[in-house]
């Protein structure tokens, strides 16, 4: 089933990634992309009538394995589950696995040919891995879809309209404009984002997730 297309959690993937450094924006708010990665998971599932949702719970309406073993994970993740838990508690559980989430995603694209992994050194010294695009057709083609859909008057599909929802819940949209562009484009985004139920469903779960995993975190200070 997903042997060619891109899942929510791809594309949005190599939205945030650094074209100059190969890696994921830097500059992200903490725990941005993993609250995004992660629901985006949840949002794919849903798509492909796996799981339904809404602000409060959610639930499995059919365990049938989608084809990609990460959304297959989280599904059988969900289905385990026999106690009650929120969606914006599910949504903290599997961004908490962010890093090592993120890594599987990364090594699905560059086993597809999308990302190369290339080896670099820091300070000379320490082995470090950047994934830059390989062609830059896939992820040209990604961002390019969402800025044309936000600087037009065109109705979007739900994948788009789920992806945009997502860049403007977890503020990675800032990256994509200035502060005065984004001024100028919000209504718009508000239009796009509005038109999916799931965008509206899960917008209040993401953010309580979010901030529940900031709070959760120690702060590590450097006397």
């Amino acid at each position: 089933m997903y042997s060619n297309q891109l899942t929510l959690a791809e594309e949005l993937l190599l939205i945030v990634l650094d074209d100059s450094s190969g890696k994921l924006f830097p500059t992200a708010k903490p725990f941005a992309i993993d609250i995004a990665i992660a629901a985006s998971l949840i949002m794919e599932l849903t798509l492909n009538g796996r799981i339904d949702t809404d602000s409060e719970k959610l639930f499995v309406i059919s365990s049938k394995p989608t084809g990609n073993q990460i959304l297959d994970d989280v599904l059988f993740e969900i289905d385990a589950e026999n106690t009650n838990i929120t969606t914006s508690a599910w949504l903290t559980r599997i961004a908490q696995k962010g890093e090592s989430l993120n890594q599987l995603i990364i090594n699905g694209l560059v086993n597809r040919g999308i990302l190369m992994s290339v080896e670099k050194r820091l300070l000379w010294v320490f082995k470090t891995r950047a994934y830059p695009p390989a062609s830059g057709i896939e992820e040209r083609e990604v961002r390019a879809r969402v800025l044309h859909l936000i600087n037009s008057d065109e109705i979007p599909n739900p994948r788009d309209s789920l992806i945009v929802g997502l860049l403007r819940a977890t503020s990675l949209m800032n990256h994509l404009f200035t502060a005065a562009s984004l001024d100028k484009l919000q209504i718009r985004i508000d239009t796009i984002v509005n038109l999916e139920e799931i965008n509206r469903s899960l917008s209040k779960s993401v953010q309580e997730a979010w901030q529940k995993i900031i709070d959760s975190t120690p702060v590590i200070r450097i006397c």
